[in-house]
């Protein structure tokens, strides 16, 4: 070989950690910008402005919902299904925008009656149009079906940047809040825009006859159902509040919701990276592999969110009036009484989003967050009139909460309580001491730019060290991640010479030689052909490997188990891409594949006996030696 083994990752895994990388750069991008534009705009355009701008935004997005229907979820999830057929994907992708913009038309009538009907805001509403009119051009939905991140993350960087030196350039007063209405449109409908010169190597041109409008259509309007419940804490609530307390407080609402959801964004990367990712190993069947992300998510998901939740809790009561102005004083106490959610909604997105959703079990996914949007109002309108915006506030936790648990349940057969919630307590325990310190400090020391990182900084150390000594799987996930970054980058990192393996991992060793094999079939797609002499050369390479393996003392069932998912995985590569190669090597491949399956099973069940690290490394070493 050219290179090393080790300078090839697993293509599936690296794809995923990409794409969380750039989903979280853009996450973290969209929660810089409002730090930025946030506070401005807040003392520009002051308290009734923002609860305009709040409260008609809300209004808008009805029409937006109805104009969308359930086509971007459906679409990511279809186009997900269907990622390296070309043909299929362009069937799908040419049939849902025909119908997104049959549907975006007649929300755009729709809009404009609503507009000669009502008597305030009418200029503001005009500018909000625009937000309808881009949703009209809005194919995100197709790049984040086909895992192509980079490409969303890159336009939205571009447009926000943009958006937010028009916001300092032109927005000047309280007068100007039509100006900065206009540029939030504006900005959203060149983001739509900018993406359509991407497809041109994407999709073939449309065949009218094959839309398949009818079909599309059925499925758009079940997930319609699911899609508008998800919406009403966003849309419903600002518009309850202004109509049934005021428009002021709208605003309130609005800019408390806005650092929750800032915060939340973070653990809502996952959710954007692992649908495609679900939907796919679903489509080849790897319930395994489904079930066992699905708990490693939401131990990441969970053990952030409850580091988050305190940390807001800590600083809130200072931090909003110091941050928005001294006139958003309340927004601080919204804040903590709706910081709840940032744990909820994390655990609903792992349960909906990442599991019931791509597995297609819609059933459950609706009426849970239908149940929740039903709950919501309700509560609303008891809350609202006794207690306004904070009636409201409690009205979403109390529903963000029924909607987790009533997804959990729809999946508690699947998934046992002590997998999922048994190590909780322990980010409970990290958070509230870290609570204790932060609220301290917030309260002690007058809040300054410097007081605030350092409140921060404070936070993140002690959350880390609880979790460090509590030893918890977030801890875990972390530490094995490093581990494996720092053996990468070691000067004894994994050498393979045929003879003698030196290692502190070996199954990584192994691992990475399946990565050549998974990197040289995906070459298939692009040459069309591999030659004998490189199928033969790494063949024999990944043959010697598993045979010249060094393995340690301390391997146990979970290794074996865990190779035995690798070699599954590479099987199923190796049977899709026979085809390609010349047919000296295909039987060959064949009977490889075959060999790999028989080990695979044979695994799987040794895994499930009781035997010693030592009886496990001499079966393991009998098994790679044949």
């Amino acid at each position: 070989m050219n290179n090393t083994i080790h300078d090839f990752y697993h293509l599936n895994k690296m794809k995923l950690i990409k794409n969380f990388i750039l989903n979280s750069s853009y996450q973290l991008l969209l929660i810089i910008l409002p730090l930025i534009t946030a506070p401005y705009i807040s003392r520009v355009i002051g308290t009734h402005g923002v609860g305009v701008y709040a409260f008609t935004g809300a209004n808008v997005q009805y029409f937006i919902l109805f104009a969308l229907l359930g086509t971007a979820t459906y679409g990511n999830r279809e186009i997900a299904y269907h990622q390296n057929d070309k043909y299929k994907r362009s069937q799908i992708f040419w049939g849902i925008n025909f119908l997104s913009w049959i549907t975006a038309t007649f929300s755009f009538i729709a809009f404009f009656f609503f507009i000669l009907l009502t008597h305030e805001y009418q200029n503001i509403y005009i500018w909000q149009s625009l937000l309808i009119l881009a949703s009209l051009f809005d194919v995100s939905w197709y790049f984040m079906g086909r895992e192509k991140f980079k490409v969303t993350v890159t336009r939205n960087f571009i447009i926000k940047i943009l958006t937010v030196i028009s916001i300092f350039i032109f927005v000047r007063n309280h007068n100007d809040l039509p100006i900065y209405v206009a540029i939030m449109g504006i900005g959203s409908l060149l983001g739509s825009l900018s993406l359509w010169p991407y497809l041109r190597h994407e999709i073939n041109k449309p065949n009218l006859r094959y839309l398949n409008l009818k079909k599309h259509l059925h499925y758009t309007v079940i997930l319609f159902i699911p899609t508008i419940a998800t919406q009403i804490y966003l849309v419903a609530n600002k518009s309850m509040i202004g109509l049934m307390d005021s428009v002021t407080h709208a605003g309130f609402y609005q800019q408390a919701d806005t650092i929750i959801k800032m915060a939340l964004s973070v653990i809502g990367t996952i959710g954007v990276v692992m649908l495609p990712r679900i939907a796919s190993m679903h489509s080849e069947g790897n319930m395994k592999g489904i079930r066992a992300s699905i708990v490693k998510t939401f131990n990441i998901a969970t053990g952030i969110s409850f580091g988050i939740f305190f940390g807001i809790l800590g600083i809130a009561l200072h931090f909003a009036p110091f941050f928005f102005g001294k006139s958003f004083e309340i927004v601080g106490v919204i804040m903590m009484l709706e910081a709840p959610i940032i744990i909820f909604i994390p655990m609903s997105n792992v349960f909906g989003i990442q599991y019931l959703l791509p597995l297609n079990r819609m059933r459950a996914f609706t009426l849970s967050v239908t149940f929740g949007a039903v709950l919501n109002i309700i509560i609303n309108f008891a809350l609202i009139p006794l207690f306004g915006v904070i009636g409201a506030t409690v009205a979403t936790v109390i529903s963000e909460f029924a909607v987790t648990a009533y997804q959990y349940l729809s999946i508690r057969k699947e998934f046992s309580f002590s997998d999922l919630f048994g190590g909780l307590w322990k980010y409970f325990i990290s958070g509230l001491l870290m609570f204790v310190v932060v609220f301290w400090m917030n309260q002690s020391f007058k809040m300054t730019i410097i007081q605030l990182i350092l409140q921060i900084i404070v936070g993140i150390l002690i959350y880390t060290l609880s979790n460090i000594l509590l030893k918890t799987q977030l801890w875990l996930m972390a530490s094995e991640l490093l581990g494996k970054m720092k053996n990468r980058l070691s000067r004894n990192h994994i050498r393979i010479d045929h003879k003698q393996e030196i290692l502190e991992y070996p199954l990584d060793t192994i691992k990475a030689s399946f990565d050549q094999f998974v990197i040289l079939f995906q070459k298939i797609d692009e040459k069309k052909l591999l030659s004998h002499k490189n199928f033969l050369t790494t063949l024999n390479d990944f043959d010697n490997t598993l045979k010249n393996v060094t393995l340690n003392d301390d391997l146990n069932k979970n290794d074996i188990i865990r190779l035995s998912d690798f070699i599954a995985e590479l099987s199923i590569i190796m049977s899709k891409k026979r085809d390609y190669l010349k047919v000296q090597d295909q039987e060959h491949l064949y009977q490889f594949a075959q060999g790999l399956n028989i080990l695979a099973s044979k695994m799987e069940k040794i895994a499930q006996e009781e035997y010693s690290p030592k009886e496990l490394k001499e079966w393991f070493r009998k098994e790679l030696g044949e």
